[in-house]
């Protein structure tokens, strides 16, 4: 498998088992927006990843308003959280910065991109209490920015347990990534953002086992349904993308044009379901 190397010649990872896509596995990522990877961590590994986070979530409260949030009907408030949101997970717990997740999220990302890729400066844990019947609503990430030019990047989606669609797995809309973004409003949160006029027949649902994650492009159009189960579901979520800045203007066309070795693939795509509509 090959990486791209830093200025000192060394490989910035090594010894991360992850196999290197084939090139068919990227032009598919490319054409649908997305893809699921049943196998992404070592159960040893979310657990660090899962006691990390399960310490930030412990003191909620008392985190900086900046960081924590409620992706329910209001955003702060003194009443239970809906869905809880901590913003900025790396910054409150660099650690995570060392676990095989994070390093694989940078080795694949440089796969699908054929350039280096760095993690851009956000990440964010999202938390379903049981039965919270709130889901996260049809969205494309790049209507959170102010960029509306083409963004060359991936955002991962690791959950900290198996994902079922009854849990609120990830739900993706193949080829939405190909167009421009669409109407979004404002929710009764006004931290979360809501697109308009969805047809969501072709959606695909991405259920995971224990370890996997699914990764997809800025415009690419995703759901996840409430949490129906008696069990919390948390999930971690980062981007990554070309160095120097977040939102690097270039497209993805000129990532593309980058050349790397390529060799078997990892992936295996998510089995199509009809996706339920979203609720607010």
């Amino acid at each position: 498998m090959r990486f791209f190397l830093d200025a000192a010649g060394s490989s910035p990872v090594k010894k991360l088992g992850l196999p290197a896509l084939s090139t068919e596995d990227i032009d598919r990522f490319h054409r649908q927006g997305f893809l699921a990877i049943e196998r992404f961590t070592t159960p040893e590994d979310l657990a660090r990843i899962r006691i990390t986070l399960d310490e930030l979530y412990a003191r909620f409260r008392q985190l900086p308003p900046e960081p924590s949030l409620d992706l329910g009907d209001e955003g702060r408030h003194n009443g239970p959280p809906q869905i809880p949101e901590i913003n900025w997970t790396l910054r409150l717990a660099p650690r995570l910065r060392g676990t095989l997740a994070f390093a694989r999220c940078g080795a694949l990302a440089e796969q699908l991109l054929r350039c280096r890729a760095l993690h851009t400066g956000y990440d964010h844990a999202i938390l379903k209490p049981p039965h919270n019947e709130r889901a996260t609503p049809w969205h494309q990430d790049q209507a959170y920015t102010e960029d509306r030019g083409p963004l060359c990047g991936v955002h991962f989606w690791i959950p900290m347990h198996e994902a079922t669609v009854e849990m609120g797995c990830m739900h993706f809309i193949p080829g939405s990534h190909l167009g421009e973004v669409v109407p979004h409003r404002r929710r009764a949160s006004a931290h979360v953002m809501e697109a308009e006029s969805v047809d969501t027949s072709a959606a695909v649902a991405c259920p995971l086992p224990a370890g996997g994650a699914t990764v997809h492009l800025p415009r690419t159009l995703h759901y996840a349904g409430p949490n129906m189960t008696d069990q919390p579901r948390l999930a971690w979520s980062l981007e990554f993308g070309p160095p120097r800045t977040r939102w690097w203007r270039r497209s993805l066309s000129a990532c593309l044009s980058r050349s790397m070795t390529l060799s078997a693939g990892i992936i295996s795509l998510c089995r199509v379901t009809r996706s339920p509509e979203a609720r607010a």
